[in-house]
């Protein structure tokens, strides 16, 4: 299955170009995760197909997740 995939912050490097991944049927995010070599510690929230998920959220072909980083500043 494809699945479309946003990040932001430092995490967009980890991202294919064309913003899209293939998974095995089944799927979670933990699994796109470690498709993309991300580790959960990274990730403060995920978004799957607009709502809000976790890392145990399984994912359907044509999903979009979109993975967002902590942030930090003073």
């Amino acid at each position: 299955m494809e699945v479309g995939i946003r990040a932001s912050s430092h995490l967009s490097p980890a991202i294919p170009a064309s913003g899209k991944v293939t998974l095995e049927e089944a799927s979670r995010v933990s699994d796109l995760l470690d498709a993309l070599g991300i580790s959960s510690d990274l990730v403060m929230l995920v978004v799957v197909d607009g709502t809000l998920g976790d890392f145990d959220t399984q994912l359907n072909d044509g999903s979009t997740v979109e993975l967002i980083a902590p942030v930090s500043g003073g």
